[in-house]
């Protein structure tokens, strides 16, 4: 044992050494993280048909726009994560860097609650209102959730939590 302290002393001695493995290690926890949390979403396969009612009206939307890569982002209004991560989806779109996004409420009171929310982020993205059976769908099981369809109408990415502009704009280049 004396020599493996020793040993690991005179590794942790050498900064750059060091600094590379603690960054692998970081790497690899925050993987296992994604991937367990990722563990039962769908991905690899057609995106579920999900057509639903619009916030703003009562006329029916689909969730993703056929023949270009884009994203759909799950949330609930109570999310304080998702008030804090929606915002950099809207962005993305309104630059460009994302053709579209669609955002589906799911696990609200009624209607108003999530109206609170969109006028509290200000977001422009369409919302639909999901259900039960919306999340049964896409298997959501915390929030936010999202997934990056690619042009063919497929899950290309998915991930639970928040989620960086730079990060949501390399997951949709990837899927184009």
């Amino acid at each position: 044992m004396p020599k493996l302290i020793s040993f690991w002393k005179k590794f942790r001695s050498h900064y750059w050494l060091a600094l590379g493995f603690d960054l692998i290690a970081l790497l690899l926890v925050m993987w296992g993280i994604h991937a367990w949390q990722t563990r039962d979403l769908p991905f690899g396969e057609a995106a579920p048909s999900t057509v639903l009612k619009l916030l703003v009206s009562s006329e029916l939307a689909t969730a993703i726009e056929p023949g270009e890569a884009g994203v759909v982002y799950f949330f609930a209004p109570w999310c304080g994560i998702c008030k804090s991560s929606i915002d950099n989806l809207d962005q993305q779109v309104l630059a460009g860097d994302i053709e579209w996004a669609t955002a589906i409420a799911l696990d609200f009171a009624n209607p108003s609650e999530v109206a609170e929310f969109v006028a509290e982020t200000e977001i422009v993205l369409p919302v639909l209102l999901g259900s039960g059976q919306t999340a049964k769908d896409w298997n959501i099981r915390a929030f936010p959730t999202y997934f990056v369809i690619d042009d063919a109408g497929n899950i290309a990415s998915r991930s639970v939590g928040y989620s960086t502009s730079l990060g949501l704009r390399l997951r949709n280049w990837l899927a184009q």
